[in-house]
């Protein structure tokens, strides 16, 4: 069917239109909030922390490639569970290394199990990452060692650029959730979790820590739970 001109027009305008609403939302209009840790925060005081604000999920760093665990991961794990806050865990990818020995470094280290937040990779442009298309498959490789284990796929954390540069193909945005690393703006992709800042303070955490806004409410978050 051919669409008259001047719809098309129109319809053009309201898609413009709307990407432009989305990219003028701050992280201020969305009331689920929460943080991400590693051992860059490795004296969190969580006790003080839940005294000056409430962070309705934390996310912690538990593994990196094949062999590396944060040395902290433990630490806030046990912390978070005996303060009650929801939490989740995070692998960083190796560029170098297989995608499904990384997975399973990730699930013997993470130990996540129901009421849990959905496993994570995080995938990012490193020095390391000669072959784009070779680290897009391997992370691919990661996802299903994820997925036969747990049953879902794992969010998958990156920025606006790296995703739309060599992840789109591979991950589409109605099969993964996307946590949108933009510290300029609302991202205009298909996103749940956006993270908006690696320069957040507060009380119990020495120095910076990365902010996270949720795209809905705290009912549509348990979506994300385990």
């Amino acid at each position: 069917m051919r669409i008259p001109d001047t719809s098309l027009k129109i319809l053009l305008l309201l898609t413009v239109s709307l990407l432009a609403v989305a990219c003028t939302r701050t992280a201020d209009d969305f009331e689920v909030w929460g943080l991400d840790v590693s051992r860059h925060q490795k004296d969190v005081d969580w006790e003080k922390v839940l005294q000056h604000e409430q962070p309705h999920f934390v996310f912690i760093k538990a593994t990196e490639g094949t062999l590396i665990v944060d040395p902290t991961y433990a630490k806030h794990r046990a912390e978070l569970e005996s303060a009650g806050v929801l939490w989740g865990a995070y692998h960083f990818f190796g560029h170098r290394t297989p995608g499904k020995e990384q997975a399973r470094n990730f699930i013997k280290t993470a130990r996540l199990k129901r009421g849990n937040i959905l496993p994570v990779l995080d995938i990012e442009w490193h020095r390391f990452m000669k072959d784009p298309k070779r680290s897009a498959r391997e992370a691919k490789n990661f996802c299903r060692e994820i997925k036969h284990y747990y049953g879902v796929n794992p969010i998958i954390y990156c920025s606006t650029n790296f995703y739309e540069k060599y992840l789109a193909d591979t991950f589409p945005e109605d099969e993964y959730v996307l946590w949108i690393a933009d510290y300029r703006e609302c991202p205009t992709l298909r996103w749940q979790l956006w993270q908006h800042t690696d320069s957040h303070r507060i009380p119990g955490i020495p120095g910076k820590v990365d902010r996270n806004v949720f795209s809905g409410s705290a009912e549509g978050f348990k979506k994300l739970i385990l």
